[in-house]
């Protein structure tokens, strides 16, 4: 969930990457309402405790299969 981060226009969203040992895998798409707010289902093959961090980037809709675009947030999950 987020909450303040710009809407984009229609063919852009906002990918979040789940990063463990450097390696970035797509956690999913979303976009933000002109609210600011927005929410992504977690769409990982291991669990969410196995990623040492995350990233979200702004990429094509439908997303991309590496980031592309700009890191607009990131942090640790452990």
């Amino acid at each position: 969930m987020v909450d303040g981060l710009p809407p984009l226009d229609a063919t852009h969203q906002y990918q979040l990457w789940l990063i463990r040992d450097g390696q970035r895998t797509s956690g999913g798409v979303f976009h933000s309402y002109a609210s600011g707010y927005g929410v992504l289902w977690i769409h990982a093959e291991q669990p969410l405790v196995s990623f040492d961090g995350f990233g979200v980037t702004v990429e094509p809709s439908g997303g991309s299969p590496d980031p592309t675009g700009d890191k607009i947030m990131g942090g640790n999950l452990n």
